[in-house]
């Protein structure tokens, strides 16, 4: 069946030169929109496979705000956009969009970005598939085993979280005769770790009075299935006053909800809540549909109000394991934190691990991306063969297809034996690219013909070697803006950008400070040989106002620099380093050191409101920067200044 496209684009050449290419390229054109709402329209007819979405749209909209609804029907989209404004790739790919690009654009690009965007949406959607199997068998396990009331409902959650991400769980069954309801809530405090609150003990927590107590019993039996993200969960929390008290109180921007009919004539309604605001999309909902057998039985075989403390003999202990998926082995050894942006992360890693999809990890310097791609590594089926490292920013550039693909004896100059390359050595396992940023273009052409062929030549040599290699590459640069600069192959991004993992910076996660702080602390203190020293709150509180721009690594050796300089028990005062920045904004508070792309925006935009917004003509703005009008007007869209910002309405 083809692929059918909606395009949405407000440029009539732009969008007819789109359809023609993509016509004759096999797919099916399912409707052009020039707006947001008229995309809408043409979505809830056509049910497109893929949308072309421009960011900067005719009526003032914006691509991205027709992103979340489309996440939300589970719809893959790909922005084609002539804007490389930082700002702009960055809101565009917090929408996590199947690809980007930027125009103008080659027919061969936009052809090959299609096909390997298709290849990575299939993929998820295998993986998603091996999952929800995977939990049906949990499900199904979970229904017969005896475990005590709470360990049993931090197991259930622990499948759940396989089946549909949440920070918070609630699950409400009605009994048959309405005369009596269970309630159960389950909050994510750690990766495998859950807090588990009866209804009393959630009313309490939120200060509900007792007519609050209840969400769900003045629902009808209807079966329910809906999905609430961003402005949708918003306008929930304005109408449903129980809903608000919930979403501040644990920080939820997102939930999705299903009701199931159980066997024996009850409603069980189950909610699930994320701190991200585009969360849920219509697979999760398949998700649910696919196990409603398993679900049903579990929660037949549940009495939610009651705790019960059956024997635990080993036998439930070991099913309880293999549950979990818990093993001797740490999973994620030596990363520390619980908060939501790294648990978010651990949940990637989780899924992706046991596939062979390649993985990109983004994320600043300091951030622990090689860690992550450790574990990656001991988390998949390759664990038994080597990952082997490669810093691409320490490559000479003459050597660097002798070190990726190893060379013959005598083929240049200094070569005086046969060398193995890194690919070869990694043969079965993994290669870890780190800083893939930095290889230069030439370089990346070869890489991207290994990546491909799945085959590798000696430099000097004549015959081709087969290699089983999965590929983890690793970047602190802005890839979208490499790419749109001219710095990155676009195909060699989107081979790499199958699966992206995005590390946040430790100015994002700071709750998880004084954790990293006491692992460190503990860990230099044993390689020293003494007591480790007590943090003191002040200390802490200095740690946690910083703003740490060498993320983990810079906590590390400010900690091991502190230890050395203690003599007591206690830690009570760091020397945290003034950074440029902070210096500059204290000598000068009101100035911000910008990018000549933020100072060529601000003095258009000035001039735009001397002009009243007025662009062409005598007086015009562009009259007055002595540009023509069409240009003014494309760097505008360029920029990413709104029409709002300059017109005195």
């Amino acid at each position: 069946m083809k692929q059918k496209i909606l395009i949405v684009e407000d440029e009539f050449i732009v969008a007819n030169n789109l359809s023609l290419i993509l016509a004759k390229a096999g797919y099916e054109i399912c409707g052009i929109a020039g707006s947001v709402s008229e995309a809408k329209i043409l979505v809830e007819k056509n049910k497109p496979t893929w949308v072309l979405l421009d960011i900067f749209l005719q009526d003032g909209s914006q691509g991205t705000d027709l992103a979340g609804y489309l996440t939300g029907r589970g719809i893959a989209f790909i922005y084609i956009s002539a804007n490389t404004n930082q700002g702009i790739l960055e809101k565009a790919k917090a929408t996590q969009p199947h690809g980007f690009l930027v125009k103008p654009f080659r027919e061969r690009d936009l052809l090959m970005m299609l096909d390997i965007a298709y290849e990575k949406h299939l993929q998820n959607l295998q993986v998603k598939q091996q999952q929800d199997l995977l939990v049906q068998k949990q499900l199904e396990l979970i229904t017969h085993i005896s475990l005590n009331s709470d360990k049993k409902w931090t197991q259930i959650s622990g499948v759940f979280q396989a089946l549909v991400p949440f920070d918070l769980m609630r699950i409400n069954i009605m009994r048959k005769f309405k005369n009596k309801s269970d309630e159960f809530t389950s909050i994510r405090v750690g990766f495998d770790e859950y807090q588990i609150l009866r209804k009393q003990e959630l009313v309490q927590q939120l200060g509900f009075s007792d007519q609050g107590s209840n969400w769900f019993e003045c629902l009808d039996d209807a079966i329910i299935e809906k999905i609430y993200n961003r402005d949708d969960y918003e306008q929930l929390l304005q109408i449903d006053g129980c809903e608000k008290l919930l979403g501040d109180k644990y920080r939820l921007a997102s939930k999705i909800v299903v009701s199931l009919a159980l066997n024996n004539g009850d409603l069980a309604y189950l909610s699930f809540y994320n701190r991200k605001p585009d969360t849920y999309t219509t697979l999760y909902l398949n998700s649910l549909r696919s196990t409603t057998k398993e679900l049903s039985n579990l929660l037949m075989s549940l009495n939610l109000g009651n705790v019960n403390n059956p024997d635990e003999r080993t036998e439930k202990l070991s099913a309880e394991k293999i549950i979990s998926g818990k093993n001797s082995v740490k999973k994620f050894e030596g990363i520390i934190g619980n908060s939501p942006a790294l648990l978010n992360v651990l949940d990637k890693v989780t899924l992706v691990a046991p596939t062979q999809s390649s993985v990109l990890i983004l994320g600043d310097s300091g951030t622990g991306k090689e860690r992550i791609a450790q574990c990656i590594h001991m988390l998949s089926n390759r664990k038994s063969k080597p990952i082997v490292t490669v810093n691409c920013a320490a490559l000479p550039k003459d050597l660097i297809e002798s070190e990726l693909f190893g060379h013959e004896k005598g083929s240049f100059t200094g070569a005086i034996e046969k060398r193995t390359g890194k690919f070869e050595l990694a043969d079965g396992g993994t290669i870890f690219l780190d800083e893939i940023g930095e290889l230069p273009l030439d370089a990346q052409v070869k890489l991207l013909r290994v990546l491909q062929e799945r085959e590798i030549e000696y430099v000097g040599g004549n015959k081709k070697i087969k290699i089983d290699v999965r590929i983890i590459a690793a970047t602190n640069r802005k890839l979208e803006k490499e790419v749109a600069e001219g710095r990155f192959r676009l195909d060699l991004y989107y081979r790499l950008n199958v699966f992206p993992i995005e590390l946040p910076a430790l100015r994002d996660r700071k709750a998880d400070i004084p954790l990293l702080a006491d692992y460190f602390i503990d860990r230099y203190c044993q390689q020293m040989g003494k007591v480790p020293p007590v943090l003191s709150k002040v200390a802490l509180h200095q740690l946690e106002l910083y703003d740490w721009p060498g993320n983990i690594r810079e906590l590390e050796h400010l900690l091991e620099r502190s230890l050395v300089l203690t003599t007591g028990s206690i830690i009570d005062h760091i020397n945290i380093p003034i950074n440029t920045a902070e210096m500059l904004s204290a000598v000068h508070s009101d100035f911000k050191l910008k990018t000549l792309e933020e100072m060529e925006a601000d003095h258009i935009l000035n001039v735009l409101k001397s002009c009243n917004g007025k662009i062409g003509g005598t007086g015009g703005a562009a009259e007055i920067l002595g540009v023509p009008s069409s240009t003014l007007n494309s760097k505008i869209k360029k920029l990413g200044i709104h029409r709002e910002s300059y017109y005195n309405l």
